[in-house]
């Protein structure tokens, strides 16, 4: 009788902790920045810690119009794992862009730490 109620106590607890961290991963946050950019090929890298927490993190690049946002380029990359040093990293090459006001939109799990954000030339 003990082993069945340490197995039932076993079962909800993988369930509990199941959905503990669907939860903490289900809510996320938004930063957003802008850089001047002088023209030429452009590239925003990001970073951010996912403290072993399962998610995407989602960045989005636009130019800043007088008309409104001009989408310029995307990505994501996953993190949560529970393998490796859990720093994430995504790079986006936007190519040869005019000068102006660009804008980065990065969405990213709550329990994250960052981002980091590098806009660079190449």
């Amino acid at each position: 009788m003990n082993i069945k109620r340490m197995g039932l106590g076993l079962i909800a607890l993988v369930m509990f902790l199941t959905f503990a961290t669907s939860v903490s991963a289900s809510t996320t946050r938004t930063d957003t920045g802008t850089t001047t950019h002088s023209g030429g090929n452009l590239a925003l890298q990001y970073y951010a810690y996912d403290s072993h927490i399962h998610g995407w993190m989602y960045a989005t690049v636009y130019r800043v119009t007088a008309s409104g946002d001009v989408y310029v380029g995307s990505g994501s990359i996953e993190g949560g794992m529970p393998h490796g040093d859990g720093i994430r990293t995504g790079n986006l090459y936007l190519g040869n862009q005019p000068a102006g006001t660009y804008k980065y939109v990065i969405t990213l799990p709550s329990g994250w730490m960052g981002p980091s954000i590098v806009w660079s030339t190449y």
